[in-house]
């Protein structure tokens, strides 16, 4: 087990070291100066050049990029060009609010997916098992900007169910903030009109960005329970009147899981940088329109600090990914 944490995390260190590497050098051949952005299109050449001093774009890319790592080890992400803070410091700000909506989709598609999945599986061939294809096919077709806005057609403008943008209605105020999640703070405060209010505002977004991931997991659960139930000690299992909810579940779906899991990791880290099209649809206040407002701007050192933090997700959740295999199957090869 140690060796294989030690392998991943090395293996983790080379990605990561990768990913600076593209994003960095992306950064320096897309036209446009940040500088120029920064003070505006009457500055002076002095100004610009004083700015561009100041934020490091006067040295060779090569030293610009050594002191972009340097900075990374001792966790300084660089300052933000558009809001004049550290870029860390804003990650931090916003990262709650996309780990609430992305664990929320994750959630919903693991709860929905794997039953769909289950069920087409046992069902093979029948109403419910084309029911669940077509609705796994609809899920992993439908680009999540247009099921945004049907949504927000639908269940905003036509009926006013739910709301349309926003974690709280402006005349809620926000919990005491212990870990920046509105759902669990107003529930550690006991602040039952910010719990009810934030859910609300939590199904919208959470319902479209879980969609396309749900697709996927039901479609890799059938699968996998298919394959399952057609091997010989499923039917060595039948034969000595083992059914029912004890073949599916102990003996059927655990070994199913494991190929599962690769798609399900996945997809959480999926639901995270996907989030930036569905928070810009619902203005919802995370890492997601956070970066889509900085790549406006040019701000190159919250993309790249954004970028950064995703790839670490990525990887960190591979590695998990990979113990949970161990776990199921100990026997599997590392």
């Amino acid at each position: 087990m140690k060796q294989l944490i030690a392998k991943r995390l090395g293996l983790l260190a080379f990605v990561l070291v990768g990913v600076t590497l593209i994003t960095f050098f992306m950064s320096h051949v897309i036209p446009g100066d940040p500088a120029r952005m920064m003070v505006g299109q009457r500055a002076s050449e002095e100004t610009l050049q004083e700015v561009r001093r100041q934020l490091g774009l006067d040295q060779p890319i090569w030293v610009q990029y050594f002191t972009y790592m340097s900075g990374l080890f001792t966790g300084d992400f660089g300052t933000s060009i558009r809001t004049q803070k550290p870029v860390i410091d804003d990650l931090i700000a916003f990262f709650p609010a996309t780990l609430e909506l992305a664990l929320t989709a994750f959630v919903l598609a693991i709860l929905v997916g794997v039953p769909i999945g289950i069920l087409s599986a046992v069902k093979k061939d029948t109403g419910y098992d084309h029911s669940g294809r077509f609705f796994s096919i609809a899920g992993v077709s439908t680009p999540v900007f247009w099921s945004g806005l049907v949504g927000i057609l639908i269940f905003y403008k036509f009926f006013n169910w739910l709301p349309s943008s926003g974690r709280l209605d402006f005349a809620v105020a926000p919990p005491t903030k212990i870990t920046g999640l509105y759902v669990l703070d107003s529930l550690l405060t006991g602040n039952i009109a910010a719990l009810k209010n934030s859910i609300w505002h939590l199904i919208l977004p959470a319902l479209t960005l879980s969609f396309a991931q749900l697709a996927v997991v039901s479609r890799q659960v059938r699968a996998s329970m298919l394959e399952v139930l057609g091997q010989e000690y499923i039917r060595t299992a039948l034969a000595n009147g083992i059914g029912g909810a004890t073949l599916l579940y102990r003996y059927a779906l655990r070994t199913a899981l494991i190929p599962t899991i690769t798609v399900v990791g996945l997809s959480f880290g999926s639901l995270l940088g996907g989030a930036v099209v569905t928070e810009t649809i619902f203005g919802w206040p995370g890492m997601g329109k956070y970066v889509v407002e900085s790549i406006a701007f040019l701000d190159f050192p919250s993309i790249m600090g954004f970028t950064f933090v995703i790839a670490f997700g990525y990887v960190l959740i591979n590695l998990l990914v990979d113990l949970a295999y161990y776990m199921l199957n100990p026997q599997i090869k590392q």
